[in-house]
């Protein structure tokens, strides 16, 4: 790659309540121009609202056609896809083999054994018919964490895999803490789908009841999943301590973070969760489950990594909530540290552009 080369970056969607990486390409592109690296943004539904869709600083096309209007093609060395199973993706895909342009995929966690497991048959047709060879003539592979990796090799896919995890936007200053009541709170900020595991969640929390705590649920809906949720809250008898609050965004997901004093995500299935590194950022300690990359919360004492079922949840629920408030900031001030290290974006950039060098002409 050379000084005036560029990389495209495709996503299907940027809205917020799509989850992580609506939001997370959107980030790498701009911190990637500020570290001297020219993009586009390739997307059918970005719009300039900050309320619905992740803002973004560098330009937007929602074809290659119209991008090819504006942009020289020969300024272009690859496209990045960001997810796979949309037949946008694909057609991407085609696009850019026809006018030989290299692509790179980052997966995003789709290809991990929880997701394939959802609409399983046709993922085996969409495999069969295009989603396999999209993977396997990608220039590499790019995967969140070393058990993503592991996954595409058990898939058969030889391509050459780097390992870089999702970036952050860390807050240098934290907002004062708004709340003024003695009762503590465990946070959820997440969409509120089947793969979270908050049924599990809420089962552990009947189980053990913590005294002085109460939950909140913050996220959006997704297909329905909270009206089923609320009715097993409601069969437990934990409507007095649980809260469900709907989606915030920016500011207002920034003070839901510091408000709270631990967080909480008992997950099936995460190739990264942008939201334990969001939390930690936030100086608060996570309970999360195995099915997430996040076992340097042990290392950095900063939270709990704990089985994926209602015993592990509530084994952690337990210690968390007998530690005393000066524990539990002590904990999150070393996921603060920690990801200010490694999880920044400067830091994640930095090291992915002489990533892409390797690959790319």
């Amino acid at each position: 790659m050379n000084n005036k080369s560029s990389i495209v970056h495709v996503v299907s969607s940027t809205r917020l309540d799509h989850g992580g990486p609506s939001l997370s390409v959107t980030q790498l592109l701009d911190y990637q121009r500020v570290e001297g690296l020219e993009g586009y943004l390739l997307c059918p539904d970005h719009h300039d609202d900050k309320t619905l869709y992740a803002p973004i600083c560098a330009r937007s096309f929602p074809s290659f056609q119209r991008l090819f209007e504006v942009v020289p093609r020969e300024s272009v060395s690859a496209i990045h896809i960001h997810g796979i199973w949309e037949p946008f993706l694909h057609r991407c895909v085609k696009y850019a083999a026809r006018h030989r342009l290299p692509h790179v995929i980052s997966p995003h966690g789709m290809l991990e054994p929880w997701a394939l497991t959802q609409r399983k048959w046709k993922k085996r047709l969409a495999w069969w018919l295009y989603q396999g060879m999209d993977l396997r003539k990608a220039k590499f592979l790019l995967a969140t964490a070393p058990s993503e990796a592991e996954q595409f090799r058990k898939l058969g896919l030889k391509n050459p895999i780097e390992v870089l995890p999702n970036g952050i936007e860390y807050p240098e200053s934290l907002p004062a803490r708004s709340k003024s009541s003695e009762e503590k709170t465990a946070l959820f900020l997440s969409r509120i789908h089947p793969k979270k595991g908050l049924p599990m969640l809420a089962e552990a929390w009947a189980k053990l009841r913590p005294e002085g705590w109460r939950m909140l649920v913050i996220g959006p809906d997704d297909h329905g999943h909270q009206a089923e949720l609320a009715l097993l809250v409601a069969k437990l008898g934990l409507s007095s301590s649980w809260k469900f609050c709907g989606p915030v965004y920016g500011i207002a997901k920034s003070q839901a973070f510091v408000d709270a004093d631990l967080f909480i995500l008992p997950t099936y299935s995460e190739n990264f969760g942008i939201a334990v590194a969001e939390a930690l950022a936030h100086q608060l300690p996570v309970i999360t489950t195995d099915q997430a990359p996040w076992k340097g919360l042990l290392e950095h004492r900063c939270g709990w990594w704990v089985p994926a079922n209602v015993e592990g949840i509530q084994g952690a629920l337990q210690q968390a909530t007998q530690q005393s408030s000066d524990e539990l900031k002590s904990m999150g001030q070393s996921g603060r540290n920690w990801v200010q290290k490694e999880f920044a974006w400067p830091s994640i950039t930095k090291r992915l552009i002489p990533i892409y060098e390797k690959y790319i002409p």
